[in-house]
């Protein structure tokens, strides 16, 4: 539209503070910058003394500030080791779904999964490998009860994966890498969320898929942050199912 006519300004020269000019800007306008302003890293304690905690505190580094003091970051990964004190509301991800299980008795409030995704990281790596795409283009890959990967519902650069592999159940060898890739990107999704990708993590079971209740139990999950949602209506093929519950009875009897 037509530009308004200039108003006629004194000759002295105004400075004006940052604030002020804020305040001066348009709503929305203010609301961005505020909202950049007050953004900041989640804190995250990365636990352990090996290697692969080493790797995993350098990766987490990228996208969160990186603590040793578990009993005061809001989200804590054990990577090896016991964790030790945690705020009674820290979100926490632990090796196995044993420790998870023990590590939520002792704390009940914390909101505790376990790290179960090493070998759906494993078998995306070998779906993008046979594919000749990267594992970013692999979606779907489940990690189910202890955790074993299973490709029934996984996609490779948008096709079905098992038009390119006739197993549903890959036995793909997990390596130290795919352990941190597991580690990291299960408090990652815990911290950030997912925006709607399925990352597979040990959480309570509640029945669903046949896992019965009372322990801890791999299932494909989508994330908020500080939260997580079970993937619902998954059909599970016989072998699948078999699978599953054979997991399900050694987890019972842990």
């Amino acid at each position: 539209g037509p530009t308004a006519p200039a108003r006629r300004r004194s000759e002295s020269c105004t400075v004006v503070s940052p604030r002020a000019m804020l305040s001066r800007a348009p709503r929305a306008m203010r609301g961005l910058a505020l909202g950049a302003r007050m953004m900041s890293k989640p804190s995250v304690a990365v636990l352990g003394s090996g290697p692969t905690a080493a790797a995993a505190k350098a990766a987490v580094g990228e996208w969160a500030t990186v603590t040793d003091s578990a009993n005061s970051a809001p989200y804590v990964l054990v990577v090896d080791g016991a964790p030790g004190s945690v705020k009674a509301d820290a979100v926490v991800a632990v090796p196995t779904c044993a420790d998870a299980a023990k590590l939520a008795a002792a704390v009940p409030t914390a909101k505790v999964v376990a790290v179960t995704a090493a070998p759906a990281v494993a078998a995306a790596a070998e779906l993008a490998s046979k594919a000749g795409v990267a594992t970013s283009e692999v979606a779907n890959v489940i990690s189910w009860g202890s955790g074993f990967a299973d490709i029934s519902h996984a996609t490779v650069g948008g096709k079905w994966a098992l038009t390119i592999t006739d197993s549903p159940l890959p036995s793909p060898a997990v390596t130290p890498e795919a352990e941190v890739e597991a580690a990291v990107s299960t408090i990652k999704a815990l911290a950030l969320g997912t925006d709607g990708a399925w990352v597979s993590m040990g959480v309570p079971a509640v029945g669903d898929f046949g896992t019965g209740t009372g322990v801890y139990y791999s299932v494909p999950v989508v994330c908020t942050p500080g939260d997580y949602k079970r993937v619902g209506g998954i059909t599970l093929s016989p072998p699948v199912a078999a699978a599953m519950e054979a997991s399900r009875a050694s987890l019972a009897g842990a």
